[in-house]
Formats: structure tokens, sequence, C-alpha cells
């Protein structure tokens, strides 16, 4: 009997990791940021300012991350990022003033972009080339599953405890969830143990061949055109790799501004801390089910057209969820109706940072995802970072989120038509396209 592939062990443990990235998301930022404002005397666009410097500075550190985890692994990189992450968080405990929060938590927000996001994402790309799409959507469950429990058990110690005692367990929990796992379970190839990328034996037998022509979406096509191998220099020089970094940043513009600002928008509208809390719970609830569903759709038809698809209908989703709440209709129906459209709008969002980068791996190939990805770090961190600072300044000057949750919407169908016309890139001399993953 086959011993279980290890690359689940690798998805398991970058499950854990996604998980704790969600302790410096925006929507954990946004429930402390009633209170330490209230306490402390600051403007909404100072707080979220601490998200772009994290970002932004998260954004240059994987520059230097992404080839350090092509050629060392993800091992030592990730176990020092989820220590420094967790020292940061707890460190919030003591804030008094403005760029002490921008110390810790931007510093760990650095952390968390810049080693930790990138380092498991190359860890699953590297493990995993026909069952990738799966792998990366299990992995971003945990970063919906923490997005899930970790806003209600927030607000729930916020309440009890005070935001300062709110900050020192987070971030002792987000050390005991994934800083241990990492050290000891995180390999850098299968070909480090004697593996090959899916469990694939290494001695094809009759069955394993079959098996792998019935799975594989790209059938008996020679290995090398669905991983392909570019370097940096190659790949910066493709059209391919500008139009995917044009749809990489507006993404996490768009993702960024909502994420941080839906909270918020809600409280003012009249709901409830509490209601609230359910909504963004929800929506995390509704992203793992997104995260494995629009992953293994990543796996049976074109990438461009599924990522297409979730950009066009996650904008008229978000839409009609603002409208719903901005119009405040009453009664059971006006609830639930926020409430489903919150699941629909967790179930579209949850696939997209999977997809993206599913994208880079299968045009560029996985032995340099962390040089070539890392390229564009800088670039999609500092939109992530931008989107919550637009939507905090737009309030700031109108009092009213109005204007930025159109633009907001109006990104998503942008995004979405840019995706529907993109091409895998093609290595010079080459007759075929040099990533048929998927047809």
């Amino acid at each position: 009997m086959r011993k279980p592939y290890y690359g689940w062990v690798i998805v398991g443990v970058s499950f854990l990791i996604g998980f704790t990235e969600s302790g410096v998301y925006q929507n954990i930022l946004s429930i402390f940021m009633k209170p330490m404002v209230d306490e402390l005397g600051w403007s909404r666009a100072s707080v979220t300012g601490a998200i772009a410097f994290g970002s932004f500075c998260g954004g240059i550190l994987a520059l230097a991350i992404g080839p350090l985890v092509d050629k060392y692994g993800p091992r030592m990189l990730t176990f020092w990022g989820v220590f420094f992450l967790s020292l940061g968080l707890g460190s919030l405990m003591y804030v008094q003033r403005l760029w002490e929060l921008y110390l810790f938590f931007g510093g760990g927000r650095m952390i968390g972009v810049g080693v930790l996001s990138l380092a498991s994402s190359v860890a699953i790309a590297n493990w995993f080339i026909h069952q990738r799409g799966r792998a990366m959507g299990i992995k971003g469950i945990g970063e919906r599953l923490g997005s899930a429990l970790l806003p209600p058990m927030v607000q729930f110690l916020i309440l009890a405890l005070g935001w300062r005692m709110a900050w020192g367990v987070l971030g002792g929990v987000v050390f005991l969830i994934s800083g241990i796992p990492a050290l000891i379970l995180l390999r850098r190839r299968p070909e480090d143990m004697g593996l090959l990328p899916d469990g694939v034996s290494p001695v094809p037998t009759r069955e394993t061949a079959r098996t792998s022509s019935e799975t594989s979406p790209i059938g008996k096509e020679q290995s090398e055109e669905c991983d392909p191998f570019w370097t940096r220099e190659q790949a910066i020089h493709t059209k391919a790799f500008w139009i995917l970094s044009v749809v990489s940043c507006l993404i996490p513009f768009v993702q960024g501004g909502i994420n941080f600002h839906l909270y918020p928008f809600l409280t003012d509208q009249g709901f409830s801390q509490t209601i609230a809390v359910l909504v963004l719970t929800t929506t995390a609830v509704s992203g793992m089910v997104g995260s494995v569903l629009w992953g293994m759709l990543t796996e049976r038809f074109t990438l461009q057209t599924v990522m297409a698809v979730n950009l066009f209908g996650g904008g008229l989703i978000f839409l009609a969820l603002y409208g719903t709440v901005l119009f405040q209709i009453t009664g059971p129906l006006g609830m639930s109706t926020v409430f489903v459209l919150a699941s629909l709008h967790g179930l579209f969002h949850g696939g997209r940072n999977p997809m993206v980068a599913i994208l880079w791996a299968s045009f560029f190939g996985r032995r340099s995802m962390g040089s070539i990805f890392s390229l564009i770090n800088p670039f999609y961190f500092t939109a992530n970072a931008i989107g919550p600072i637009f939507g905090g300044f737009c309030f700031d000057l109108w009092g009213s989120y109005r204007f930025p949750f159109l633009v907001f919407v109006g990104v998503f169908i942008f995004s979405g038509a840019i995706s529907a016309r993109m091409r895998a890139p093609v290595h010079s001399g080459s007759a075929a396209a040099s990533s048929r993953h998927p047809v």
C-alpha cells in the first residue's frame, strides 16, 4: 500500500499558516479601530495607514524572500516569520502612540504578506501541478477560517477584557496555531524527498499512467508543457507578465478596501456590533467553500475564464449587498437578504487569492515561482493597502462610503474584462503555450 502523499502535509501546514495570516487582515484591525480611535483620538484614515505601511514594506521584503524560498525552502523563514508576527501583535497591548501601531501591527503585516503568504503559496505550487487548484483552495480555507473565527473571538475579548488584552491573546493564538508545525513539517520540494509533484510514482506503472491520464486536465501532454520554467529576466519581457500584474494589483485594491470598511459601514448603517461581526463571519465561512470550489474549477476550465466569471459575479453581488444595506430593507426579509448576499460575496471572494497564485504558477512554472511572484508583491500589497486608505479618505471627506464602494464595483468589472483576454506566455521558438493548464 502506498504511503499518503507528503504534499498534503504541506497543504495542512499551509492551511495553518493561512489562519495565521488572517491575524493581520483588514477585518481584524477594523474591529479594533473604533475602541482604539475612541481612546487614543486617532482618525480612521491614520489607522488604515498602518495597513499601508505594512503592506508596502512586506512587498519590498518579498523581493528578497522570493529567491530565498526557491533556494532554501520555506521552513525556517516561515517559523521566524510567525514568531515575529506574534510578537508584534502581542506588543499592541502597550500601544500609546500612532507610530507604535505602525511598528507593531505594520511590522506584523509586513511579515505576513512578505514572508508567510509568499512562502506558503510557493510551497504548494512546488508540490502540486495537476491538483494545484484544490491544494491552493484548501490553503485558502485556512485564511477564510481565520477570518471567520478570529473576528468573533476578538469582539468577545474586547467586550470581556478590553482591546489591549485582546491584542495580547491574539498574538499568542497566532503563534500556537502555525509556528511549531511549520518548523517540524515544512519541506522545499517533493524531489528533495525522492518524490514527484502530485504524488506521481517515480517509476510509472500501468495503473498510475492510466490514473494520471484520467485525472489530469491535460491528459498525456508532456509534463514540461504544464510546468514551464521561466527566469525572472525572461518573465518580465512577456506581455502576459504585465497583464497578469495589472489584474493581480486591481484585485487586492478592491478586496482590501471592502474587507476593512465593511464592518464600520454596517455599524454606521445601524447594525449592531454583534450582527456586523456575524455578517463578516458569514462571509468568511462561505469563503471556505468558495476557496475549494473555485480552485477545483480551475482544474476543469480555462483559468482566465474562471477568474473573469468570478470578478464579474463578485462585482454584481457586492453592489447588491451594498444597496440592500444602504436602503435598509426592514424586517426578516431584509436581514435574510443581507446574509444571503454576504454568503454569495464570500463564496466569490474566497476563490480569488488562490486563483491569483495558481495563474502565476501555471503561467511561469513552480521552480522559480518565488523569484517571479515576488516581483509583483510590492505592487500587489501596496494596492491592497491603498484600498482601505482610499475608502477611509473618502469617508473622512464626504461622511459616506457611497463613492469608494461604487468605484470598487467598477474595478471588479474592469478586472474581469482584462482577465477574459489574458493569454499564457510562450517561450521563443515554442510552438505551444508554455502553460496549457487547464484546457
